[in-house]
């Protein structure tokens, strides 16, 4: 009896675990199914943007996207998502303090990041054609900012600070996840003043789309 009140108890301090850690969207944890599906909770499809899910797959799709989908589903790593419409671009990860960047060596010690994204709706205005090997839908700019700013969470994790446009690393995993996401010519870098359009974010949207007339904001 002992024996499995014990077990019932591990079982459910795994559980509590499990969702306290990972990638965690509408505070619950994204997980595969033992098919390796992806399966958004009740909660998660109720409270987010199907553009921000369908992004989510698409990114976990490509061949970085599901490496870095598992090197942050453990209990290392906590990654809360929310989604907010004022948000400048279509994505931002924001630094985390020195003592995070300082723990990254740290495995037994859990490190948090945040990642916001904006699903605003968006589509082709009526008479437009989309650009070739551009996004063109909300659930594609998602995708992006998804790819985009994992990549800067992941330097996070491993102790590296801002900036990390400019890292061969960084550019080599934006270029060979954009071309998975089939957006060959879209960029992920610093222009020379944060304020300013990126001008490749210009050609893809414009002044079609107040929203995504920026490109990914640095974080």
């Amino acid at each position: 009896m002992r024996s499995l009140l014990v077990a019932a108890m591990l079982l459910v301090a795994w559980s509590v675990a499990a969702q306290s850690s990972g990638i965690i969207l509408a505070g619950e944890a994204i997980r595969r199914d033992d098919y390796g599906v992806i399966r958004f909770t009740e909660r998660q499809i109720r409270n987010t943007s199907a553009a921000t899910r369908d992004g989510f797959v698409r990114w976990a799709a490509t061949s970085r996207g599901h490496e870095l989908f598992r090197y942050f589903s453990t209990p290392e790593y906590r990654v809360i998502v929310t989604e907010d419409l004022n948000e400048p671009g279509i994505g931002r990860a924001p630094e985390p303090g020195i003592l995070t960047l300082l723990a990254s060596a740290d495995h037994a010690k859990q490190k948090e990041y945040t990642l916001i994204l904006n699903p605003t709706p968006w589509q082709i205005p009526v008479g437009w054609k989309p650009m070739p090997h551009e996004p063109s839908s909300t659930a594609d700019f998602m995708a992006a900012a998804w790819a985009g700013e994992m990549l800067h969470i992941y330097l996070y994790s491993r102790g590296v600070m801002l900036p990390h446009h400019q890292r061969d690393d960084f550019q080599r995993s934006w270029i060979a996840t954009a071309n998975e996401l089939g957006f060959p010519s879209m960029t992920h870098g610093e222009s020379n003043d944060a304020d300013d359009f990126d001008e490749d974010w210009r050609r893809t949207c414009g002044d079609r789309c107040s929203q995504r007339s920026r490109r990914l904001a640095p974080p």
